[in-house]
């Protein structure tokens, strides 16, 4: 082997070293700072709950209600977020806890954890017969609240209809999310997993821009597919990806 070959190489590893050292860096940093970030609104948000029980039942407080509320929900998208944003950078590069996951279960607690939104938006969210499958619970549980999210903000300001269901796929459970609203475009429906986009039209929607990717990058890291397709009867839109279902005894 020429000389400068053997230079080149060994350049090569020092640099991938180099690198590997930089992201381990990387990631304890990202822990510390997501519990600095997370530190804060989770004090606002129980010193807020606090008030709003102090409150209760006095009709005299109720626009101050109103106001709690508002925070409260605030705190609760920006826990979202950090919460995200930390499984998007963190699961990459590490292989999957694969488990038990009982969607039942796991989307109850994600609408229950949705609530206020829901409420102050009119919305009803019904849930239709889920499957268990084979995954990693906080990630698909990421995926699910960013669909809701999302739901919740491109939807009609009017009172209105989230419905999540699923339908068995082979080996695997296809999962659904699917809302009314203007149904998304043909030339949009790749676009919107795209990083930092969103949809047409929607100037009031707040965000980075980077729910549907993470659920894209999650859902492909478990061997599945994600997707939209107009909703039943042409009105609205449906989110749908695929997991892989728990295997039969």
């Amino acid at each position: 082997m020429r000389m400068d070959s053997q230079t080149e190489i060994i350049r090569l590893r020092r640099r991938i070293t180099e690198l590997e050292r930089q992201n381990e860096e990387i990631e304890r940093f990202a822990a510390v700072a997501a519990h600095e970030l997370l530190t804060p609104v989770v004090l606002i948000d129980a010193c807020a709950a606090t008030v709003d029980d102090r409150l209760d039942g006095d009709e005299r407080h109720a626009e101050s209600r109103r106001d709690l509320d508002v925070l409260r929900r605030g705190c609760m998208q920006s826990r979202l977020l950090v919460e995200s944003l930390l499984l998007h950078a963190a699961s990459g590069d590490r292989p999957l806890r694969r488990g038990r996951v009982a969607l039942q279960d796991l989307v109850g607690d994600c609408v229950a954890l949705l609530e206020p939104e829901i409420r102050a938006r009119g919305a009803t969210v019904e849930i239709g017969e889920l499957p268990v499958v084979r995954g990693e619970a906080p990630l698909i549980t990421a995926v699910v609240n960013n669909l809701l999210v999302n739901a919740l903000k491109y939807g009609p300001r009017a009172p209105a209809t989230i419905r999540i269901g699923a339908e068995r796929d082979d080996a695997a459970w296809r999962v659904h999310v699917e809302s009314e609203g203007e149904p998304i475009p043909p030339e949009d429906r790749e676009r919107i997993f795209r990083p930092r986009t969103r949809g047409r039209g929607e100037r009031r929607a707040r965000g980075c821009g980077l729910g549907l990717t993470i659920c894209r990058e999650i859902v492909e890291r478990h061997g599945g597919q994600i997707g939209v397709a107009p909703a039943a009867g042409g009105t609205g839109n449906r989110f749908a990806f695929t997991l892989p279902a728990e295997p039969r005894k």
